[in-house]
């Protein structure tokens, strides 16, 4: 391990270099989630999902192993304080009114309601947009951390409740595809537009409600459209066309954007979306994307847009728990000589369950020397 506080010089400089467009190589850093971490500590998905001191315990101790161990472009040693929340991947669908499962091994995930039509139309309508949030899960274990977090220290630092959990919304798309069903909508589409766009519309209403809710019940102060830049994730985008994301989806990103922000829009978008990003450019105004990976042609994405972009690339899940050959592949695709020479770029590797942890290490040596401008 290098030494903390010089590691942590180089890596202000390289990012005070970065946002000044003078950067010697492209940054790299390491994510880490649930599938990894719990694994890693030996905790079940399901006690950690239900129990508010162990998701503090868990974050914890994950964070000081992240910052003492994990070599990347990020700072290590101790902070000045630790940040936990409680985790918010269902509560969006508990908020649309779906059934939780909570599994032992694996990630929580929302039934499709069993509504027809108009029942859905005339649930989702009845909605309040404070009282779904009160009496969600995550509203509770929120208020429950901060106080079982309150005057709380980890190795003399003193340990803080993320002032707000929400801040965005998974998908416009993605989550009215989760109530409705994924296969269901994409059929609506096609055999019900008029039904695809009022669901979509009033899902778009709702996420903009419970953002605002959460702003004003955590008491942040902000209004509404900022000049702070904002964006969204939609990963089940990769389901649909060009076309049909134009006519049914980007109005209501459109709408969620301009209420949200007069500043930068980026957004979240892995998997196969390479026929998406002029569309999210020219029409939306998107000019950072996060996601883009090794499903996608990055030069070829770059030069469809033709303009200034910010691409934080990622190599996806599954290849960093490979051999080193594949890892090694895989950096060197997606930081092509094409990519880095035509947009401002950074690279995330997504540590997955029982990986080989000295593939972190090599990853990051790859990425760093694949990474040279």
């Amino acid at each position: 391990m290098p030494d903390f506080d010089s590691h942590n010089e180089q890596v202000r400089r390289l990012w005070q270099d970065y946002h000044q467009v003078t950067n010697h190589r492209v940054p790299v850093t390491l994510a880490f989630d649930e599938q990894f971490l719990l694994h890693h500590w030996s905790v079940s998905f399901g006690r950690y999902y239900g129990d508010v001191p162990t998701q503090l315990d868990i974050q914890l101790r994950s964070q000081e192993w992240v910052r003492t161990t994990v070599l990347q472009d990020a700072e290590m040693g101790l902070p000045d304080t630790w940040t936990v929340c409680p985790p918010s991947w269902m509560d969006e669908n508990e908020f649309l009114g779906a059934e939780i499962v909570v599994q032992e091994d694996d990630y929580s995930w929302g039934r499709p309601l069993p509504l027809g039509k108009g029942e859905l139309l005339r649930h989702l309508g009845s909605l309040d947009a404070e009282t779904q949030v009160r009496s969600g899960k995550l509203y509770r274990q929120w208020t429950e951390m901060q106080r079982v977090a309150e005057g709380r220290e980890h190795h003399g630092r003193p340990v803080q409740v993320a002032a707000l959990p929400v801040g965005s919304t998974h998908g416009l798309f993605t989550k009215a595809a989760e109530i409705r069903g994924l296969e269901q909508l994409c059929l609506d589409l096609v055999e019900d537009p008029s039904f695809a766009h009022e669901l979509l519309a009033v899902v778009t209403d709702l996420a903009l409600q419970r953002i605002q809710c959460w702003h004003r019940l955590a008491a942040t102060g902000r209004e509404f459209p900022s000049a702070e830049g904002w964006g969204l994730c939609d990963d089940s985008l990769t389901l649909i066309s060009r076309a049909h994301y134009v006519e049914f989806v980007l109005p209501c990103h459109e709408r969620l954007y301009a209420a949200m922000t007069t500043g930068p829009r980026h957004i979240h978008l892995c998997g196969h979306v390479q026929h998406l990003f002029r569309a999210l450019h020219d029409d939306l105004g998107i000019t950072t994307f996060d996601g883009p990976g090794t499903q996608v042609d990055i030069p070829r994405m770059i030069e469809d847009i033709g303009a200034p972009i910010t691409v934080q690339a990622q190599v996806s899940h599954g290849i960093l728990g490979g051999p080193p050959a594949t890892i090694e592949g895989a950096v060197r695709q997606v930081l092509d000589d094409r990519a880095k020479s035509h947009a401002r770029m950074t690279l995330l590797g997504y540590a997955v369950r029982g990986m080989p942890l000295g593939n972190l290490g090599f990853f990051y040596d790859c990425a760093v020397r694949h990474g040279e401008l």
